[in-house]
């Protein structure tokens, strides 16, 4: 048997600072650790989907980062595995158990995912160990895999088997509790607007020295086409999780971080809403261009316009939210010095510019860009 604290330890003396993940009795003892040591910020994740993400926006930032899950929550993580790590080369450890096991008994819904884990792994080119239950090897593997995910500048994946680490008992930190934040609707009711005029102004209007993550589809491009400033990051996939990636972003730097989202994304990781309440991240500012419609797919609608976003955040703890319908509203909502988090949900019209661009660098080529206007490391291994 391994003992949880040397190993997690060694971890930690490596520099792995940012924790995000999914709860698994196999990874309990790890997870206690992560949870009340000082030296982590750990983030508990409302999936493994967004758990892949936050890490990965603290890598983006420059922090060393291990995502921890049950196997049985890979399949929520494919996604941002990936349309995400992979796409921009984040250098990131992946803990997974390995439930279900063949030829140990277990419960019968961790069956086919233990015969099934390893393939995935494989089949998403994520290179894997699977942990041994010696000590001294444990660590010696540990060793390996993180000098291999610095050198190599990709995801590498530890499977950890039922039973391999020691029980241990440890204070956890505590999710400070969030009061209902401020709402303000600041709508007028009139013509709304086009995405591309509000990017417009964002772009030309808004704090230059922040950090602007535009999410998938034609957000992005939209953006791109306004101006491709050296701090836009467009999220070219894993539909739905810029706000994630902003929030692991935010809390690993003290920039102002404006995460440009869209009502089908939203949706489709709402979970993301109480993560960013509950870690309230003050230089977060997370806008939500809603146009009733995924449009970079042929506009079908989507059910926005039943979710009150603004209000949900507010509930949830967002420290202001608002409601806005034109450029003077949106201006309000942006204005000051504010403490984060702060939603701002603004509803806009369907439809984009014609002869849409796409960004013609990689999203390696633009995180690197990023990294060196925000001077963050790259996490790259030293000779």
């Amino acid at each position: 048997m391994v003992s949880t604290a040397r190993w997690a330890t060694a971890l930690v003396e490596a520099g792995y600072g940012f924790a995000s993940g999914v709860p698994c009795s196999s990874l309990a003892a790890l997870q206690t650790f992560f949870l009340s040591s000082p030296r982590v910020d750990y983030v508990a994740a409302t999936n493994e989907g967004q758990a892949v993400a936050a890490a990965a926006g603290a890598v983006m930032a420059g922090r060393r980062s291990v995502v921890l899950m049950q196997n049985s929550g890979l399949g929520n993580a494919v996604n941002p595995l990936t349309s995400l790590i992979e796409p921009f080369g984040l250098p990131l450890l992946l803990i997974t158990s390995w439930r279900g096991k063949p030829g140990m008994k277990d419960e019968p819904q961790h069956e086919r995912m233990g015969h099934a884990t390893h393939p995935l792994l494989d089949a998403m080119e994520i290179p894997w160990v699977t942990l041994s239950d010696d000590e001294d090897t444990a660590l010696a593997q540990l060793a390996e895999v993180l000098a291999r995910i610095e050198t190599e500048q990709r995801c590498i994946a530890i499977v950890v088997p039922d039973k391999t680490f020691d029980k241990i008992k440890a204070e956890e930190k505590p999710v400070s509790r969030r009061d209902e934040g401020d709402y303000a609707d600041l709508t007028t009711g009139g013509a709304l607007l086009p995405r591309i005029e509000v990017l417009r102004h964002i772009t030309h209007g808004f704090d230059p020295a922040a950090i602007r993550l535009a999410t998938t589809g034609k957000t992005g491009r939209e953006m791109f086409a306004t101006a491709d400033l050296d701090s836009n990051l467009y999220v070219v996939g894993s539909m739905g999780l810029a706000s994630s990636i902003g929030l692991g972003m935010a809390l690993s730097t003290k920039e102002k971080v404006l995460v440009i989202d869209g009502d089908g994304a939203a949706l489709m990781h709402m979970g993301a809403i109480p993560m960013i309440a509950s870690y309230a991240p003050a230089n977060l500012i997370h806008l939500v261009l809603d146009n009733g419609a995924y449009d970079s797919t042929g506009g079908q609608a989507t059910i926005s316009l039943n979710t009150p976003f603004a209000k949900v955040a507010a509930a949830c703890g967002y420290a202001s939210s608002y409601r806005v319908d034109d450029l003077a509203g949106l201006d309000r909502a942006l204005a000051g010095n504010q403490e984060g988090p702060v939603m701002i949900h603004m509803p806009i019209l369907p439809g984009s510019m014609d002869d849409l661009p796409r960004p013609d660098k990689t999203p390696r080529e633009v995180l690197s860009r990023l990294r060196t206007r925000f001077d963050f490391p790259t996490l790259e291994a030293t000779a």
